[in-house]
């Protein structure tokens, strides 16, 4: 798919500037300089023509808005797509549905006990990490529930047997949660092979691809299909 990025991620930068000049430039930063973004819309395959796209953490609602505006200027192929985000934090979820309005319906709710809908494809940015082992079993678990055969999960999460780049991964995370005031943070890394083989079990088809260009960190993208990789998300 050949199309300006940047033209695009200017477009959605500006739905924020409701939200005030710190959070369209905050996002207009992640969208330029994040590289999960472009690929995401440089390779749609993972996107349901119809049917519900769940972002899970969605924060700001970054990407919600990405597809949104890229569907609006005919870049995607999503007419019939509802667009469902779950985030924790209030002033983020405000900020998403100022950008979105009601082209999304989103809740303040905790990722690890809310109700989550049918959908056709989930998506994990940099979520798990925050989570303990068990809860992110337990997520994914049931993000495999309510997939359909053919359905896709995308995260992206850190490979801790990445050596030096992990280390600077790792660093990078406390140094932010300190910045937050967020001292008493835990997180709970697993190797790529680990995310792999866990997503196996649950019955995804994966595919990796590194997701840290352009950074010193150790970002890996899963693209997992439910069950049977013959059949589509449309």
């Amino acid at each position: 798919m050949i199309f300006d990025f940047d033209h695009l991620a200017e477009q959605t930068a500006r739905r924020y500037r409701a939200a005030g000049r710190f959070t369209e430039g905050f996002v207009r930063g992640k969208l330029r300089h994040d590289p999960v973004y472009a690929y995401l819309l440089s390779n749609p395959d993972w996107l349901p023509r119809s049917g519900a796209i769940l972002d899970l953490g969605c924060g700001r609602g970054i990407l919600m808005s990405l597809l949104s505006e890229a569907r609006r200027l005919d870049l995607i192929p999503l007419s019939n797509a509802q667009f469902f985000g779950i985030d924790l934090r209030p002033n983020d979820v405000a900020a998403a549905r100022l950008a979105l309005g009601d082209e999304a319906e989103i809740a303040v709710a905790d990722v690890r006990s809310a109700a989550l809908p049918a959908c056709r494809a989930a998506v994990l940015l940099d979520l798990l990490l925050y989570l303990a082992a068990d809860e992110q079993e337990a997520l994914l678990e049931r993000i495999a529930d309510v997939l359909p055969d053919g359905g896709a999960l995308v995260m992206r999460e850190t490979d801790a047997g990445s050596g030096l780049r992990f280390q600077a991964t790792r660093t990078a995370e406390r140094l932010c949660a300190l910045a937050r005031g967020h001292v008493r943070q835990r997180y709970h890394y697993r190797s790529e092979t680990e995310w792999k083989g866990l997503l196996e079990a649950l019955g995804f088809f994966v595919e990796t691809v590194p997701m840290s260009e352009g950074t010193p960190f150790a970002n890996v993208l899963f693209i997992a299909r439910r069950r049977n990789p013959s059949l589509t998300a449309d």
